[in-house]
């Protein structure tokens, strides 16, 4: 790739014409694509209103809350202009346009050596050929930044400019958290250059190290920054596999990758089955030879990368495209007019042959097309814009929501006065807090029967929220009837606040009997009988209504508990037996329910039962036994309203 006034000009004319399209496509979604995107725009915003932050109030139980180590501050500090002068969305979207104008421009440039200046249309061919670098193209996220800074830091390593290589090593670790990558990259081509060619070139290495260090220095939350880098880097793939992360971490399957790529691939061969020998090469051959090998070891750890981890599709793709037009011109070859068919002498014209692979790839580009077209639609009148002005005005100033960490980022920029668990990745909360990750894990899989108090003083949360699009319903189902939660806004977004006092239905004064007991009477003796302990502060005796077991030493086997019921004269009260596993309920001994299996403590699935008091004590009794799925022993037992028949 030649360098020059003619280079900047192509570079210049293909960024203008890739931002017109990329603003034209972007500008006017009322929403960006990605849901962590909403998280970089919330960064900057907060950047541009009150300076450069060191925390992150938003996630309370993260590793970034305390000293932050923002892993993309350049990143955001890029953004800080465009969310200063247009409404957030709006300035993410011209921003992403642009970012994705200069990488399209570098793109075409990197290859212009090979194809001339039809290298204009890679970078959109490459939208067309392969629906999986797309949608990473699409998310504004700083990956883009890292493959931009990572095309440049190759330039610069082929050309020997280590000045310039330090300082986009400098560039890339303020930039984007996988600094090693760089790093790491640098050391590849250096073993391999010395290893294939015998030339010992120590400065590729100490460039980038020097810049990658003073990069690392300057971070203004630095050594908080490294602190986090080495989390991410070592501690989540270490557990990732016990987490709850995103698809994108894992590989995609065979047919998938095929599926995806397959316009590419085509497009691959008949670049190549169309290249033709020329006479003296257009770049000098060691520069030629460098280009070509640094490309090369760069695609192919990408490509490794790609096969154990779908997100590396970002890098892999264009470093392999551009790898093949940098070979061609390593071989002094050129784009020729006419591609040979595998397998024979045969030509068939080049633009017959490329227009096969963009045929090709029709069916699943539009497709994918439909599919992303789906996800930006805002619903009828703008609906889920709506439904999240609508939300954040439901929580006040301060607000502790209890949130999965993936819906976090949207919070974070349409209701900034809230404050959630964890962002981003669900490792900062899992090695800052362990106990707390657990448990806000079991909430949202609906695995913890006394919901309110777990949310509440577990997690620290009046409220909690969850989206309809991810599914919650065991959860859901747990919160249906319960009086102690109270719904604040209910359409994409759902917001509960629990609220305290609100348990006085439920019966919680209850004491175990001995292991050899029978179901008791108001006449039996009560010696061994052990108190059942009610939570030991205030609040949490305000929201418990879980008679659970696990509060006593042998509660994970059956056992048999008595509740004095006490009225001034003959009552009927109904009450509802709600217990994990199964469970029956005596009064003065005479059986009353039998329960043979468990309904997993959900309220309002329980079996409505009478009890007739004749005045003063009466002993209620209830066995319960553990559940056989979880292992839960448990039990709620309220006071509820007459069935409709008895109330008329």
């Amino acid at each position: 790739m030649k360098s020059g006034p003619s280079s900047l000009r192509f570079w210049l004319i293909v960024f203008v014409l890739a931002a017109v399209v990329l603003l034209t496509l972007f500008v006017g979604e009322s929403q960006l694509y990605d849901s962590d995107s909403y998280y970089h725009l919330a960064i900057a915003r907060s950047m541009a209103e009150s300076g450069i932050g060191d925390d992150l109030p938003w996630a309370r139980f993260s590793l970034l809350r305390d000293g932050f180590g923002d892993k993309e501050f350049l990143f955001h500090a890029l953004l800080v202009p465009f969310v200063a002068l247009f409404e957030p969305v709006t300035g993410g979207q011209i921003f992403l346009s642009l970012l994705l104008a200069a990488l399209f421009a570098t793109l075409a440039l990197h290859t212009r050596a090979f194809l001339g200046n039809w290298a204009v249309l890679v970078p959109f061919a490459l939208c067309v050929t392969s629906t999986e670098v797309v949608w990473r193209w699409v998310r504004l996220r700083p990956e883009s930044l890292s493959l931009l800074l990572l095309l440049w830091a190759l330039w610069a390593l082929a050309r020997r400019r280590w000045v310039l290589l330090g300082a986009l090593g400098a560039t890339y670790a303020l930039s984007y958290t996988a600094f090693h990558a760089f790093g790491g990259l640098c050391l590849l081509i250096f073993v391999a250059t010395w290893w294939l060619r015998g030339r010992f070139e120590p400065a590729m290495v100490a460039s980038p190290a020097i810049g990658i260090g003073v990069g690392l220095l300057i971070h203004p939350h630095f050594p908080h920054n490294v602190e986090v880098w080495t989390v991410q880097t070592f501690e989540f793939f270490r557990q990732k596999g016990i987490l709850d992360v995103g698809t994108e971490i894992y590989p995609n399957t065979s047919d998938v990758l095929l599926m995806v790529n397959i316009g590419w691939l085509v497009a691959l061969l008949v670049l190549a089955r169309s290249a033709e020998p020329v006479g003296p090469r257009a770049e000098p051959g060691e520069l030629a030879e460098r280009e070509a090998d640094a490309y090369a070891v760069a695609a192919l750890a990408f490509s490794v990368l790609y096969l154990l981890m779908a997100r590396f599709s970002l890098y892999a793709i264009p470093l392999i495209t551009i790898w093949l037009t940098k070979e061609l011109v390593r071989r002094g070859r050129r784009l020729g007019g006419s591609t040979f068919l595998p397998g024979g002498n045969v030509r068939v014209p080049l633009f017959a042959a490329l227009g096969l692979s963009l045929l090709i790839s029709t069916p699943e580009a539009t497709r994918q097309w439909q599919r992303y077209a789906e996800r930006m639609d805002p619903g009828p009148n703008n609906e889920r814009i709506v439904d999240r002005e609508a939300f954040s005005a439901a929580l006040p100033d301060g607000a502790t929501v209890a949130a999965p960490w993936q819906q976090t980022p949207i919070y974070m920029l349409w209701a900034p006065q809230a404050r959630s668990l964890n962002v981003l990745d669900p490792i900062f909360m899992a090695v800052q807090d362990p106990e707390r990750h657990e448990l806000q894990r079991r909430v949202f899989a609906g695995l913890e029967a006394d919901l309110p108090l777990a949310v509440a003083l577990g997690l620290e949360s009046r409220y909690l929220a969850v989206s309809a699009f991810v599914d919650h319903d065991r959860m859901r189902r747990r919160i249906g009837d319960d009086p102690r939660f109270s719904k604040r806004h209910e359409n994409v977004n759902r917001l509960w606040e629990i609220l305290p006092g609100r348990n006085d239905s439920f019966l919680l004064d209850w004491y175990l009997l001995p292991d050899d007991a029978a179901p008791a009477s108001s006449t039996s003796d009560r010696s061994g009988w052990i108190p059942y302990p009610r939570h030991p502060t205030s609040i949490g005796r305000q929201l418990e209504g879980l008679i659970d077991l696990r509060r006593f030493e042998g509660g994970d086997r059956c056992r048999l508990l008595a509740h004095p019921l006490t009225a001034e004269g003959e009552a009927r009260w109904w009450l509802e037996l709600t217990p994990a596993g199964p469970g029956s309920a005596w009064l003065e001994a005479e059986p009353k329910v039998v329960m043979a299996g468990g309904i997993d403590a959900i309220l309002g699935r329980g079996t409505v039962f009478p009890v007739d008091l004749v005045g003063g004590e009466s002993l209620l009794t209830v066995r319960t036994c553990p559940q056989a799925a979880t292992g839960a022993n448990g039990f709620f037992i309220s006071r509820v309203s007459p069935p409709h028949q008895e109330s008329r």
